[in-house]
């Protein structure tokens, strides 16, 4: 099994991450003789698991930046 790397996995849907998070962690249990096998597997998961969260809170980040820009802005007006 090859490492999910990060970019790579940016561009995939919700759903194909949550498909790939339910079959690495299938794939957990079933870990053979390599033992690089369940690190790398763990790092898949909490790869993908950082960007399903990041994808929830996404909408909070652009109400978040939105406010910022607009207290900067007003600060140059004050100026």
């Amino acid at each position: 099994m090859a490492v999910a790397k990060i970019n790579d996995l940016r561009t995939l849907a919700p759903d194909e991450l949550s498909r790939r998070l339910e079959s690495y962690e299938r794939e957990m249990l079933e870990v053979g003789d390599n033992p690089k096998k369940p690190g790398n597997l763990r790092k898949a998961i909490a790869r993908i698991k950082t960007l399903l969260n990041e994808g929830k809170m996404a909408p909070n980040k652009a109400e978040a930046a939105n406010k910022k820009q607009e207290t900067k802005s007003e600060k140059k007006k004050v100026k």
